[in-house]
């Protein structure tokens, strides 16, 4: 991340802080990259890494809240997703 961007997530942050908000723990894509390294899954984009985060939230669950785990599990949700629109079209392309 370059400085402009660095200062610019900080004025974001402290501009939500203002407004009530907790962003302590902000994920990031190279999160869910390096979920993907650490678990030997496939590397994938930052969009697809940003429908994990979707998914993470479509699950999310309040005792738990959005952690490691959760984003692992997320992610492997995600894959099964893919993977099965991905066989669906085959199947209809023939």
């Amino acid at each position: 991340m370059n400085i402009f961007t660095a200062k610019l997530v900080d004025a974001a942050k402290e501009l939500l802080k203002a407004a009530g908000y907790f962003v302590e723990n902000l994920w990031h894509v190279e999160d869910i990259h390096f979920i993907c390294e650490q678990t030997n899954q496939p590397s994938i984009s930052d969009d697809e890494a940003m429908a994990v985060f979707t998914v993470a939230n479509e699950q999310f669950e309040g005792e738990t809240g959005i952690s490691w785990p959760q984003l692992e599990k997320a992610l492997n949700v995600y894959q099964q997703r893919k993977t099965l629109l991905s066989s669906m079209c085959e199947t209809n392309s023939i």
